[in-house]
């Protein structure tokens, strides 16, 4: 999910066996009595003190939008303001933030009312490949996988699963 872990583990908490990968795979946990995993530090988000301050300039000129901080991204919302204005907003933000990341180790990403920007190498197709190659490797190989989504964010996860 995209959802942060806090969220997910506060939803899913009656599913003990349940594996939940959050912040599309930034985070992983086994099991609802295992710790979270991540194979990133906070050390690597130093692009973040670059993002906030535009973003938050966008925030500010855009009624009904806001700005989401999660451990592993930070991500514009528009989907409150006006549908046209937002969306141009959108765009502008999108070209901005790749234009002053361009040497940072992030992916400036647009989905749907939202402009996100998260490291590189964080993706939902990329934690399926992981569950899934650990699951094999331990012997437990899934008897079925179910993916659902509704973004663009998602796609990875499908073609990962084709994989």
């Amino acid at each position: 999910s995209g959802r942060g872990w806090e969220s997910l583990s506060e939803w899913l908490s009656p599913c003990e066996n349940l594996g939940i990968a959050a912040e599309h795979g930034y985070f992983i946990r086994w099991g609802s009595k295992k710790e979270w995993e991540t194979c990133y530090t906070s050390a690597e988000a130093e692009w973040k003190n670059i993002v906030e301050p535009v973003m938050r300039s966008y925030m500010d000129a855009t009624d009904g939008s806001t700005i989401e901080f999660k451990e592993s991204a930070l991500v514009w919302h528009h989907q409150d303001a006006d549908p046209d204005f937002g969306s141009c907003q959108a765009k502008e933000l999108l070209d901005h933030l790749e234009s002053v990341l361009a040497n940072e180790p992030v992916v400036v990403k647009r989905g749907q009312h939202i402009v996100e920007v998260k490291p590189q190498g964080v993706s939902k197709g990329l934690a399926v490949e992981k569950v899934i190659h650990r699951m094999v490797e331990n012997g437990n190989s899934p008897d079925m996988v179910m993916c659902i989504g509704d973004d663009r964010s998602d796609e990875d996860m499908f073609e990962s699963i084709l994989k």
